[in-house]
């Protein structure tokens, strides 16, 4: 056998030796330690023999990543730490550094799995989130080879561009975005996938699908609940990176998005040039207007432009949710940019996410519940959001549901309310809150989906954004007429109506 791995050639998707060892270990340039070949066409062999084949590629090289980048210190390394920055730091801040440069070459799977620990404080401690964070905005751009090759890939009749910017304007694990020029002189901006991306992640999902079959097998390892929603979350992830690397998706969304958006005086998504793209690269319009962060920047002197910055963005996004259906999943500020006419653009919507009927009155009933300070209502609101275990314990997890409310929620109410006057710069309570309470569920073993999870996030993150604008702002009050809008029959509205009318005193 070991003859034949030295002496048998390699046939997986028409790559390269050299880039097969490098995928093998890392990029950090140590390609001679391997010259062996496998015998076999990776995606020709039945799913567990190609499981045992991609985990046999990727565990030396996550093996070695985690070693090289101090995900697992030598104890030269863990005791200079100690020394220079005392045992907490070695603990937390330490280990989330690490993790942060062992995931930027540990490929998408290692990042996309960073990412969303970086937003999940109910599974990792919170000072390990914080520096997970970095994985959304410090990624190692393509070298020049590799952003030929993805030109290349994309644009096999030739570059449709007068003028290509090689410098990237933005770089994330699965594509990076450059601004280019068209022969008619439109400026664009362009959005390529990491060449070879595709295959990468299949093998890494299947290496992971095996390690996590294989750990959820030994006796006593873990409970049936977390069994269940391991399984789930790691499918989910698999189909979210998979979603990501087609940019046809992201064509589409734009072109349904600015549908939608025709008649809408307030908004405005970039056009798509769609006969320039395609599954590796997505061309479309460049949107120029100022940043939001510029609004927030300058809120004392500008306190009004503020005001109104905040207020369209909030019931920009919220209509979306409640009214259109289809949303923009991932409403941080650096993705809402304000236009020279006063609209509000959308960009980067590679994240949405759709809200049905049922949706909306779930997180309707949710908001309800907990503003009105009902913990047993806001428990069934919860639960209707998940898939339930089946080892489930409805009196501890509502016990457990209460403390939460007990602990943060009269300040978050508060903070919602806008009565708080904590003023711009102080913590987002409800995103907080919402770490708490998804920490509560995880430990129950409640699984909840990625459809519930966006809608929550998109409306969590745009709350924070407003508020940074205007710390004043009564997000309740403003996204009750939007909701009960939503709504029909028109006694269903009624009925949210009576129970949302102490929030008009």
């Amino acid at each position: 056998m070991g003859s034949a791995l030295r002496h048998a050639t390699l046939k997986v998707t028409g790559e390269s030796d050299r880039d097969v060892r490098e995928t093998f270990f890392g990029r950090r340039g140590v390609v001679r330690l391997t010259t062996w070949q496998l015998p076999v066409t990776l995606p020709d062999m039945a799913l567990p023999t190609r499981r045992v084949a991609d985990a046999v590629l990727v565990a030396p090289r996550l093996t070695f990543n985690a070693v090289v980048y101090g995900v697992l210190p030598t104890p030269a390394s863990a005791a200079l730490i100690l020394l220079r920055e005392g045992p907490s730091a070695l603990q937390w801040k330490a280990l989330g550094d690490a993790l942060v440069r062992f995931a930027q070459h540990s490929g998408p799977l290692i990042t996309k799995l960073g990412q969303v620990l970086a937003t999940r404080s109910d599974i990792v401690p919170e000072a390990v989130c914080t520096r997970l964070e970095a994985l959304y905005t410090r990624q190692p751009p393509m070298t020049t080879p590799r952003l030929d090759a993805a030109l290349r890939s994309a644009f096999p009749q030739g570059l449709p561009f007068s003028k290509f910017d090689r410098r990237p304007i933005a770089v994330g694990s699965i594509a990076q975005v450059h601004r280019a020029e068209l022969v008619n002189g439109e400026r664009v901006i362009v959005k390529l996938v990491r060449p070879g991306l595709q295959r990468e992640i299949d093998r890494d999902l299947n290496a992971a699908e095996l390690l996590v079959d294989l750990l959820l097998k030994i006796p006593g390892y873990a409970r049936k609940r977390t069994r269940v929603a391991v399984s789930h979350a790691l499918r989910d992830l698999g189909a979210a990176l998979r979603n990501e690397v087609d940019l046809r998706r992201e064509a589409k969304s734009l072109e349904e998005f600015g549908r939608r958006l025709r008649a809408n005086p307030r908004v405005r998504v970039p056009a798509v040039y769609r006969e320039w793209c395609s599954g590796r690269a997505l061309v479309m319009e460049e949107l120029i207007g100022e940043p939001i962060s510029a609004y927030r920047a300058r809120a004392k002197t500008d306190p009004h432009g503020a005001r109104r910055v905040a207020d369209l963005a909030f019931k920009e996004i919220i209509k979306q949710v409640f009214e259109g259906g289809r949303f923009h999943a991932d409403p941080h500020a650096g993705n809402l940019i304000i236009l020279p006419d006063g609209r509000l653009g959308l960009i980067d919507l590679g994240l949405t996410g759709e809200s049905g009927k049922r949706d909306r009155k779930r997180i309707a009933r949710a908001v309800r519940a907990f503003v009105s300070g009902d913990p047993d209502a806001l428990c069934r609101a919860l639960l209707d959001f998940g898939i339930l275990p089946p080892d489930f314990h409805y009196e501890d997890f509502k016990a457990d549901v209460e403390a939460t409310v007990r602990k943060k929620g009269s300040h978050v109410v508060a903070q919602m309310t806008g009565g708080n006057g904590d003023g711009a710069g102080s913590p987002n309570r409800l995103e907080t809150f919402v770490s708490d309470l998804f920490r509560v569920a995880y430990r129950h073993g409640l699984y909840v989906p990625p459809s519930a999870t966006l809608l929550i996030k998109a409306i969590v993150t745009i709350e924070g954004v407003a508020r940074s604008l205007n710390p004043n702002l009564n997000v309740v009050a403003t996204a009750v007429p939007i909701v009960l809008s939503s709504l029909r029959p028109q006694w269903l509205r009624w009925r949210f109506w009576r129970d949302w009318s102490f929030m008009e005193a």
